[in-house]
């Protein structure tokens, strides 16, 4: 085989891999692309970002609900509301996440990553 035909050959592999790839990550990175989460010291936040990072979103979602029991700061209580935001907003649960980014930005006005996912939040509402 040639130099240009092998070329060829996988390029056009790469390109028939690449196409049934497609429709898998244009599904996973759906909705947790534009959503942010961040940590804190708290466990449970930090938690609640490791499993928002690796797509486990309920479980995201339920480790910054525990995080809200404990007692913190409001500037760490907008974080976990914040995480809450992104994880319900992933799942597509788009009033609880709604809800979240309010508390977090009510606690914190101005939270630059509340803000964010505020608006990727109204994003994700014009595109259904």
């Amino acid at each position: 085989m040639t130099p240009l035909k092998m070329t060829i050959r996988k390029t056009v592999l790469s390109l028939a891999a690449a196409a049934m790839l497609a429709p898998a990550v244009a599904f996973a990175g759906d909705a947790p692309t534009d959503l942010t989460v961040k940590s804190t010291t708290n466990a449970y936040v930090k938690m609640s970002v490791r499993a928002f990072n690796e797509g486990r979103f309920e479980d995201s979602a339920n480790y910054s609900r525990r995080a809200l029991k404990d007692g913190m700061s409001k500037s760490r209580r907008a974080i976990a509301y914040n995480n809450l935001c992104a994880a319900e907003a992933a799942q597509g649960n788009m009033d609880a996440a709604a809800e979240a980014c309010a508390d977090a930005l009510e606690l914190r006005p101005g939270l630059e990553i509340a803000e964010a996912n505020q608006s990727a939040l109204t994003v994700l509402l014009a595109q259904k």
